[in-house]
């Protein structure tokens, strides 16, 4: 028979029994320590996208305060210019606020900006806040200068943390939607309503006695109407969350009717008491402007309605990844220990009787023609064993006649 001379086949022949059972078991493991590192990888990067997002999240939360208090600022800015020297106070408080929310967000920069890549949009809040935080000048520049910090600063920022952090990115359907209303509809829906309060209160004041100018009502129906389209588009987004997530529905339902009860309310001041209204008064500015305060914060509530689900979502998916992973593994390590114990088992049951049948020829080898062969079994070892049973009869019977024809030639 011609005998096979392939690479390292020789070295593997040679092998005893139990090294070769162990070659077997060794290679049968390598497909299942390959899946075992594939699956560590997988849970890795799940737990780390939970990780990334939940800080996400928190720098969302940091920024939508400073939002709000810069909107807060301009409204009451623009109330001081108009004359109102009893918001004087009041907007420094704003400011100092502003200042605390903003150091918030540059210790958030310091922890994730190179990561998010927020260095340089935070810079630009920083240099911004500083230009209007302390202004004096016209209404109109005022105003740009703080639309500008919120339309090129905190927008952005809102944005790239979303992108960066992959909140937009998420696998939930339930939870894009929410991240979708939480960093674009709502911030654009208070930065609509902040620019109804700050102007319609200006036109109270400044317009007392009087009626408002037809640009005081273009800017106000315009913003109204951009207003009721992102509430709408926020309606929506939550509206899917909640269909799709129990959990939502019981913590952000409630939020979202209060909201949009409020937002209704102050709608229908700033139709009734300026646009449709006759001569106005300056006595319904401080109501009008607290209306569109509470317009503005029960709309930023639901961030904090959303925001303990989504950590619980985020949490809950890590430590199902890491639950799937520990299965998984604690399944592959009993698979190749079982493996393994069953070739031990093999390889003893094969190796021990092989010892003993070639300790059995050895001693037959030696004359010892009637040593025991301990094996009954009926499985290929048996069979040798049966031969070798044979053989010894064969091999007494042929020393018998030996000995008789010696006798008989004698």
């Amino acid at each position: 028979m011609r005998r096979l001379h392939l690479p390292g086949f020789s070295a593997i022949s040679n092998l005893n029994i139990a090294n070769k059972l162990g070659l077997i078991v060794a290679v049968m493991a390598v497909p299942i320590v390959a899946l075992l590192v594939v699956q560590f990888f997988a849970q890795r990067e799940t737990q780390q996208q939970a990780a990334r997002e939940r800080d996400g999240l928190e720098y969302i939360s940091t920024v939508i305060p400073f939002l709000r208090e810069v909107q807060l600022h301009r409204g009451l800015t623009l109330r001081v210019l108009a004359g109102d020297t009893n918001s004087v106070e009041t907007r420094n408080q704003a400011a100092r606020a502003a200042e605390n929310a903003l150091a918030a967000i540059n210790d958030m920069d310091s922890r994730h900006g190179d990561r998010f890549g927020t260095h340089d949009v935070v810079a630009f809040l920083n240099q911004q806040w500083a230009a209007v935080k302390d202004s004096t000048s016209s209404p109109n520049v005022t105003n740009e200068a703080h639309t500008r910090l919120i339309q090129e600063g905190i927008f952005p920022l809102l944005a790239t943390v979303a992108t960066r952090s992959e909140l937009t990115l998420d696998p939930g359907l339930d939870t894009r939607a929410v991240i979708a209303a939480l960093t674009e509809s709502l911030p654009r829906l208070t930065e609509s309503l902040s620019l109804i309060r700050a102007t319609g209160t200006e036109t109270l004041i400044t317009r007392a006695n009087l009626t408002p100018t037809d640009q005081q009502k273009l800017f106000l129906a315009a913003q109204l109407a951009i207003a009721a389209e992102h509430a709408a588009a926020l309606d929506r987004q939550l509206d899917i969350a909640i269909g799709e997530n129990p959990e939502f529905a019981a913590s952000l339902d409630p939020a979202v009717k209060r909201a949009g009860t409020v937002r209704t309310t102050f709608f229908d001041m700033t139709r009734g008491q300026i646009l449709t209204a006759g001569n106005l008064s300056n006595t319904a500015a401080e109501g009008y402007f607290y209306m569109g305060g509470s317009a503005i914060d029960t709309s930023n509530q639901l961030l904090a309605a959303a925001q303990d689900t989504l950590n619980r979502e985020f949490d809950q998916r890590a430590a199902d990844a890491r639950q799937q992973f520990y299965l998984f593994g604690g399944g592959a390590i009993v698979g190749v220990a079982l493996a393994l114990l069953l070739a031990v088992v093999i390889s003893i049951s094969i190796t021990r009787p092989v010892h003993h049948l070639a300790d059995v020829a050895d001693r037959i080898s030696l004359g010892e023609l009637d040593a025991n062969i301990d094996i009954e079994s009926d499985n290929e070892i048996g069979r040798l064993a049966e031969s070798l049973r044979r053989m010894q009869t064969s091999l007494r019977a042929a020393i018998e006649r030996l000995r008789q024809r010696r006798q008989q030639a004698a």
